[in-house]
């Protein structure tokens, strides 16, 4: 019932998403512009990926179903004559006159399991279809994580288009500027080729970035169900918000929320269940019988009972239960080493957080927008040669620098709260 609803609720959003789908999959060209959001809900609904194991808990809960049914009685005819002989005695007749001398045995057997089998079987095939709902969230948090972290390269590289691209104007403007005054004498060739020589760098790393983020928007349209659909992150990469040093508390959140660390406790359950069945196993089955014998006996019309069972006196299984106790013992070592390992990633983790919030936290929250005013003024002053060209390009080598340094560590920041989201199974707040 609950996969049901989720299924449901999955149909719903989908149908409410029509109108945002429309933007990313009815345009043959121009840029889609987008919420990282609106990315993720897009992400939900039409990844191919997340579609197809949806269908392995479809699946696990027609096992359930199947572990649930009783086996199948069997019925069987047998000892039937197909001529009489000297010796042969004269029966009533079984359809009109035919059957005189015909002789008949049928037989109804039905198995019984006991030890309460079939129950246990079904609490294990129960423990593989949460086992298919919890690998179903493992993949979702992963493929969650790999695209926010394609979703932040992106951003990166749509900040930095618009950062070289922004130089290549300026050096543009600059460069035809200093053809004319190199024409008309004002300048020397050498300073029209140094700026034209800038001029063309800048152009090819914005070529380069480009190159880049065309390739990334295809990795993103990949998670999107998209065909190459060009794209454009609506969200700015500013001032993080910063999250501070919780390490107990998130270690207990991961304990509680990871899928993977679920699943291995459900392996331990699955453990317990196998076992269990292993035991009952020792029980043998029991197979009750009802035959029905037309002149093959005494009796001209014999109906018997039977019952027939086992004898468990060399097989206990002794060995499938032995093998079930070691592999509950490997379950506990892998526990308690998973949850280490998680505590230690989640430490480490934190410790580069609360460096790089504190580098960032050194930066005057104005220094960025003091870098672009500074650069107007600089180019300004260059544009009215109150500056040399030796000046003016180790300050816009020393702004790029600054610029892409601020850049940088913003999304390495925002990078690390991602990887502590997807080590801790949820969204940090």
């Amino acid at each position: 019932m609950e996969i049901q609803n989720k299924v449901r609720k999955i149909h719903i959003a989908l149908v409410l998403l029509l109108g945002l789908n429309s933007k990313l999959f009815a345009q043959d060209v121009g840029e889609n512009r987008l919420q990282k959001s609106e990315i993720e809900q897009v992400f939900l609904s039409h990844n191919l990926t997340l579609m197809a194991q949806r269908f392995h808990i479809q699946q696990a809960e027609a096992a359930v179903l199947q572990a649930k049914l009783w086996p199948n009685p069997k019925f069987s005819i047998g000892e039937i004559n197909l001529w009489k002989n000297s010796s042969s005695e004269e029966l009533p007749p079984l359809i009109g006159k035919y059957g005189r001398y015909q002789q008949l045995e049928m037989e109804l057997e039905q198995t019984i399991e006991l030890a309460g089998k079939r129950k246990k079987r079904v609490q294990l095939q129960l423990l593989e279809k949460e086992n298919s709902q919890l690998q179903f969230e493992e993949l979702l948090r992963n493929l969650k994580y790999d695209l926010r972290t394609q979703c932040l390269e992106l951003q990166i590289l749509q900040e930095k288009e618009r950062l070289y691209t922004n130089q290549v104007d300026i050096f543009n403007t600059l460069a035809q500027s200093y053809q004319n005054q190199w024409k008309e004498g004002n300048v020397s060739e050498m300073d029209y080729l140094r700026i034209q020589s800038e001029s063309i760098a800048f152009g090819n790393k914005l070529n380069e970035i480009q190159q880049e983020k065309i390739a990334k928007m295809n990795a993103v349209a990949a998670y999107l169900g998209a065909k190459g659909k060009a794209l454009f992150i609506a969200d700015t990469l500013g001032t993080p918000a910063f999250i501070g040093t919780r390490q107990h508390e998130w270690k207990i959140m991961a304990l509680d929320n990871r899928s993977d660390y679920k699943i291995i406790h459900n392996e331990s359950k699955k453990g317990k269940a196998q076992l269990e069945i292993e035991k009952a196993e020792r029980i043998p089955n029991l197979e009750v019988s009802v035959n029905y014998d037309r002149g093959g006996n005494i009796m001209r019309d014999f109906i018997g009972l039977g019952v027939a069972m086992d004898l468990p006196l060399f097989n206990r299984n002794q060995g499938n239960i032995k093998i079930a106790k070691l592999e509950l013992e490997k379950n506990k070592v892998e526990i308690e080493q998973f949850r280490i390992d998680i505590e230690r990633e989640i430490d480490f983790l934190s410790a580069r957080l609360s460096n790089l919030e504190s580098s960032l936290k050194a930066t005057d929250n104005g220094f960025d927008g003091k870098l672009d005013v500074a650069l107007e003024r600089y180019v300004r002053n260059f544009q009215q040669q109150r500056l040399t060209i030796v000046e003016f390009i180790d300050f816009i080598n020393n702004y790029m620098e600054n610029k892409e340094s601020i850049l940088e560590r913003r999304a390495k920041y925002l990078q690390y709260r991602e990887e502590l989201s997807y080590l801790i199974g949820k969204d940090i707040v």
